[in-house]
């Protein structure tokens, strides 16, 4: 049995097994009671010794969204073992180069990734089967009785994750336990103590859409042993069965990527959503999709962070709605700046990059000093690569990526604001805008547009004339060009993949 010394993250499954031994954790048709649950752990981390497993070692987790994960992301901490949340979605060899990378020295996977398991260059002692009927599987785990002793220091490294590697290879970062469950926290007060729609409390039922790969779900493991509330676990994510699921387990709360609440409203059973709080983030809501949660019935907040940052900004019902998407207000503890590109402090209205401040900032990435040193301050400023509007309540605005903003003629074009814009139009799907090459103005916005029905261009270009005139957009942000497609890319974590709209439209 582990002893735990401050905020460990193992401290929320204590309290829920203590103060919520009856309430259950769903996964795959099963109910397990957080009493039964604590358990398991403890047979697990236990049986790491069998394993080989010692204090500071990394084990890897290729596996969707199960109860199998949940115990492996508690067992690590008992342990004193470091936890790597294998982002299934990256390119085969991103997987592979993060698993070298975060010096990986255990596998657990399920069946669907054991062509990935067999090529990671790991022994087959050290990998465990999930699901299936390997020698060395995960049954064999929950068995084991013999008992181990670590002490485990909430400055213990916990867990490390990778960026998306949308450009470049993936960046890993490490994260100690007082530093995930700091950052779990917030979130947890952002929603439950302030007014935001999204509101979470002790008797919702949370169900994750967000892969454990990102964030742990968003810390949504932690917010249900903290809160002692019910946890709903569905799987890879399919909008038909997370719909059913969520009709029948009663769930009052998920987390999501637009994408993602884009396909569970295109359901059958999307009216009986009604009354569903969603923590929306990961890229600007459009406006349309807004408007379509709205008509339903459900409500929702917006949130933003990142792998190298955590959640640091939740928006809140008090500032109001905004023309285009909520503002956001900075988690407790977390300190922003926007920042001109002169380098001087941006004030209200102005546009900058966002600059965060936290006390659950990693301390740079993982073997990669010069992007640490290009990306964290010596002040302890995170640069995010975010361009953001500071607002009059002292709230941000995310407007876009640094990377994804068009520079025309020496001026930004937020795209998030023109994409908002053309998804409020009837007939528009998904939309993205990105730059291309221009002689005469350097780079200018084109729009590609998933759509369905006839004449969607034709009301596109007078919805745009008609919001310029009403001064929500200028004209010069215009796209000249659209072009229409079957299907729109998209990224790991179920962001649009401008990257590869890029190769392919943003030449001259």
């Amino acid at each position: 049995m582990s002893k735990e010394k401050g905020l460990t993250v193992i401290s929320t499954l204590k309290r829920a097994r203590d103060l919520f031994p009856d309430q259950v954790v769903v996964s795959e048709g099963r109910k397990i009671r957080y009493e039964e649950l604590y358990k398991d752990v403890e047979r697990i981390s236990n049986s790491f010794q069998k394993l080989g497993v010692k204090k500071g070692d990394v084990i890897g987790v290729a596996e969707w969204n199960t109860v199998r994960f949940v115990e492996l992301l508690y067992a690590a901490a008992m342990t004193g073992a470091v936890i790597y949340p294998v982002n299934v979605r990256l390119p085969p060899e991103q997987v592979i180069y993060t698993t070298k990378h975060s010096d990986c020295g255990f596998l657990f996977s399920s069946s669907d990734f054991e062509p990935f398991a067999l090529k990671s260059g790991l022994p087959a002692h050290r990998l465990v089967m999930l699901d299936g009927t390997s020698a060395m599987n995960y049954r064999s785990l929950l068995a084991e009785s013999a008992e181990s002793h670590v002490e485990v220091n909430e400055d213990a490294e916990y867990s490390i994750l990778y960026t998306s590697g949308t450009t470049g290879l993936p960046k890993g970062v490490v994260y100690t336990n007082k530093k995930v469950v700091l950052g779990a926290m917030s979130i947890v007060h952002q929603l439950g103590l302030f007014r935001t729609p999204a509101k979470i409390q002790s008797d919702d039922v949370i169900m994750p859409l967000i892969p454990f790969f990102h964030l742990w779900a968003w810390g949504s493991a932690f917010h249900a042993t903290y809160l002692g509330s019910k946890y709903v676990l569905g799987g890879r994510f399919s909008p038909e069965k997370a719909v059913e699921t969520i009709i029948s387990e009663g769930v009052t709360w998920i987390n999501a990527v637009p994408t993602m609440v884009h396909e569970l409203m295109r359901t059958t059973r999307a009216e009986e959503l009604r009354g569903l709080k969603v923590l929306i983030g990961g890229s600007p809501v459009p406006k349309g999709l807004a408007s379509a949660m709205e008509k339903i019935g459900i409500r929702y907040s917006t949130i933003y962070g990142g792998t190298d940052m955590l959640a640091t900004a939740i928006g809140l019902e008090t500032a109001g709605r905004k023309e285009v998407g909520a503002s956001l207000h900075p988690v407790p503890f977390v300190e922003v700046a926007v920042v001109k590109p002169d380098g001087t402090r941006a004030t209200s209205g102005e546009m900058g990059e966002l600059y965060i401040r936290a006390p659950w900032l990693p301390s740079g990435y993982h073997k990669d000093p010069q992007r640490t040193s290009a990306s964290f301050t010596h002040a302890g400023w995170f640069r995010t690569g975010d361009v953001a509007r500071l607002e009059e309540d002292n709230g941000i605005q995310i407007l876009d990526r640094l990377k994804d903003v068009v520079k025309s003629g020496g001026e930004w074009i937020p795209t998030s604001v023109l994409e908002s814009v053309i998804s409020e139009v009837e007939g528009v799907d998904l939309v993205a805008i990105i730059g291309k090459e221009d002689p005469k103005w350097g780079e200018r916005p084109v729009a590609v547009v998933k759509a369905h029905g006839e004449g969607v261009r034709e009301r596109i270009e007078l919805h745009l004339s008609k919001e310029v005139q009403k001064g929500r957009i200028l004209k010069w942000w215009v796209p000249e060009r659209f072009a229409f497609v079957d299907e729109i890319p998209v990224t790991s974590v179920g962001k649009i993949d401008k990257k590869a709209l890029r190769e392919k439209y943003s030449g001259p």
